[in-house]
């Protein structure tokens, strides 16, 4: 198999250019008031009032549901402003670069693992100055015999690790940084391929800021084209990342850096390693969310995390719903654990500047989740006393999901943003109840999608 080149990325995923921008921003702009204005000629407001006035349950549902309302609200707003702040850091012109160990875990992933080894030495970071690790965790299928296959080619500049029994993506990430030579770690996973440009962009933050000790990389959908959820589940991922994590990398608490790709400093990850290898979560070992987890220690530790929008990366994405489901699952229960986590220190003096608005932020994230289940309920109810009432929720709906797909058509100005439309539809009337089961089977430790 020949290394791929920059030809072998499925398709463009460029930065928006600077003279189209101003006017997708104002396309956003415009969008947020042709909602106000869609809303108030459907009579959404005044019909909710009168809805939510019925009965005495749905009056005392409305000291929750317009304040918490008018709070994400005005939380969307806060993180718009900060988001048309951020700007990527640009490796050009950079001259020294540290040394970089890239650690990959594998469980049979024997259909990828080539190719994601193969993108890791196609990238344009010095080679005398890299090291990959590539460690196969209990594979029953050709991992292990894929990866010497790539020994072969690469040599002394690939080492390969093995386990006989499966012992979990944790310790497989731990053992890599152990004996990572690097004074720079960082995480692909082998079922993606980095942008050739991915491995300098993602180490600049690190480079200009010695506060800063993780930077996340840009996480793009490999597999988009193969089925509809996958198409909508790249909307989705560009607005987590091009919008969620570049506006919380303005101040600086990214708060999850995913193992996707992800850098970081390795003498800060070395204090607390033994620590976060071992975490127990309510007496249960932690088996998964070790990338969300290490980046909460991060934080803990007085440092901050960062987003590289030029930093790229291409994953595949679950083709169906049962997988989708369960991988949600999974990554609801990590966030609901370092969530808690990340409560007990945020008020304390962690670090010493940008403490208020990873507070702030952390309000306006979390209010979501009673806010979907009260609405939900709500909605249903209005679905079986006045069918009709729903057909306009439905339409608000809609036209909710359509200015926030605009978000999408800013950072990758392709039509695809449409499909952002039904995967509103789907996250509100299908998804409610995966954050509440997350949550009450918190201490389950089932991967779920191995």
């Amino acid at each position: 198999m020949d290394i791929p080149d920059r030809k072998s990325i499925p398709y463009p995923v460029p930065l928006p250019a600077e003279k189209t921008d101003f006017l997708l921003i104002l396309a956003i702009v415009a969008g947020s008031f042709a909602v106000l204005a869609f809303s108030l000629k459907l009579q959404v407001f005044f019909i909710w009032k009168d809805f939510l006035a019925s009965t005495q349950l749905l009056r005392l549902s409305t000291y929750f549901f317009i304040p918490s309302s008018l709070a994400i609200t005005a939380g969307l707003t806060l993180r718009t402003i900060l988001w048309f702040r951020y700007k990527p850091v640009s490796p050009k012109g950079n001259k020294r670069w540290p040394s970089l160990s890239v650690i990959m875990p594998a469980l049979n992933e024997e259909e990828s693992v080539l190719d994601s080894i193969d993108s890791i030495f196609a990238s344009n970071y010095p080679l005398d100055r890299l090291e990959v690790i590539a460690v196969d965790d209990g594979s029953t299928d050709s991992t292990l015999l894929k990866m010497m296959e790539a020994k072969k080619r690469y040599k002394d500049r690939l080492q390969v690790l093995h386990f006989a029994k499966n012992k979990g993506k944790r310790n497989a990430l731990y053992t890599g940084v152990k004996i990572a030579a690097g004074e720079i770690v960082a995480t692909v996973d082998t079922d993606s391929r980095i942008d050739p440009e991915a491995l300098r962009s993602i180490v600049m933050p690190l480079i200009k800021d010695n506060r800063c000790g993780a930077v996340a990389g840009r996480v793009e959908v490999w597999n988009r084209k193969e089925t509809l959820l996958t198409r909508m589940l790249s909307v989705r991922y560009s607005l987590s990342f091009n919008f969620g994590r570049a506006y919380q990398s303005v101040y600086g608490t990214v708060f999850c850096c995913p193992g996707a790709l992800t850098a970081y400093r390795k003498d800060i990850v070395t204090t607390f390693l033994d620590d976060w290898k071992n975490q127990k979560f309510w007496n249960s070992p932690c088996t998964y969310g070790e990338d969300r987890a290490l980046t909460t220690l991060i934080l803990k530790s007085g440092h901050t995390t960062k987003f590289q929008a030029n930093a790229v990366v291409y994953t595949r994405v679950p083709p169906g719903l049962k997988k989708m489901t369960r991988m949600y699952i999974r990554w609801n229960r990590s966030c609901f654990r370092e969530t808690l986590l990340f409560a007990r220190f945020m008020f304390s003096r962690y670090r010493e500047r940008n403490r208020v608005l990873p507070m702030i932020d952390f309000f306006f994230l979390n209010i979501v989740y009673p806010f979907h289940l009260i609405s939900f309920g709500i909605i249903t109810y209005s679905f079986l006393v006045q069918p009709i009432l729903f057909l306009r929720h439905l339409s608000f709906i809609i036209l909710g999901s359509f200015f926030l797909s605009l978000y999408y058509l800013r950072a990758q100005k392709n039509i695809s943003f449409l499909y952002g439309i039904p995967y509103g539809i789907l996250t509100a009337l299908c998804l409610w109840w995966i954050f509440p089961f997350a949550v009450f089977s918190v201490r389950s430790q089932s991967w779920m999608t191995r």
